[in-house]
């Protein structure tokens, strides 16, 4: 008989295999120092062709006299060492550490791990869609704003005359939505004073419209207002 091909050696492990999808890297914002390296790229670009062009100068024609860096080594060597001189030192000597720093910072935070075995990340913009969505789904047509960070969401939403069970019933509903996030931000929900109707506003004291207010033509026939859809806001921040 012959052994298996698949047969492993006596005494050696069996290697480990992965298992499943494993997740990429968080996506994340550019380092803090990209456009800064690509204009300090620039300027030394500029600074080499200066170079090259006085080198070239002075092989090709043997002559000093056109240099665009010779007056610029007479004004350091000619320079005296004195206050303002010393002070020019310091900040550049500061701008330096500061450029050290701003090197070494590591890439902002934008996106939120969906509780996947696949690598898959949603950024607080699309939370906050998500919130003023299912707060429409709840109250209606109503006014919302939406507000999401990494680690918050704030929903401000009309009050539809329940008052504090509204907050209540929107807080369990999207803290329900968003338990697929590996870290669910905190919920926060503020329930808004209910804007005056156009319609009642016209027929408040005051005014010549009360109960013999006039209808529009589109609303003569059947005796009902049309109401406009309130605004609404959906922001993201990205920390």
């Amino acid at each position: 008989m012959t052994a298996p091909a698949n047969a492993q050696p006596a005494g050696q492990p069996e290697p480990t295999q992965p298992v499943g999808p494993h997740p990429g890297d968080e996506p994340r914002a550019n380092p803090a120092a990209r456009w800064l390296t690509i204009l300090i790229a620039i300027v030394l670009l500029a600074s080499a062709g200066v170079v090259g062009r006085d080198l070239w100068y002075y092989f090709q024609n043997d002559d000093s006299s056109d240099s665009w860096l010779r007056p610029v080594f007479e004004f350091v060597g000619r320079a005296v060492i004195d206050v303002p001189a010393v002070t020019v030192g310091i900040i550049i000597a500061i701008v330096g550490l500061f450029l050290i720093i701003y090197a070494f910072m590591p890439r902002a935070h934008t996106h939120v791990r969906v509780n996947s075995q696949a690598s898959i990340w949603t950024r607080p913009v699309d939370i906050a869609r998500k919130a003023t969505n299912v707060t429409r789904s709840e109250v209606g047509n109503s006014r919302i704003q939406s507000r999401a960070d990494r680690k918050k969401l704030r929903v401000q939403v009309e009050d539809d005359g329940t008052g504090a069970s509204l907050q209540e019933r929107l807080a369990y509903t999207l803290q329900g939505e968003l338990q697929g996030l590996k870290t669910p931000p905190a919920i926060s929900v503020k329930v808004l004073p209910k804007a005056q109707d156009p319609a009642t506003a016209a027929g408040s004291p005051g005014t010549s419209a009360g109960a013999d207010a006039a209808v529009t033509p589109a609303t003569a026939d059947t005796g009902s207002t049309a109401v406009q859809p309130l605004p609404e806001q959906t922001q993201g921040v990205q920390r």
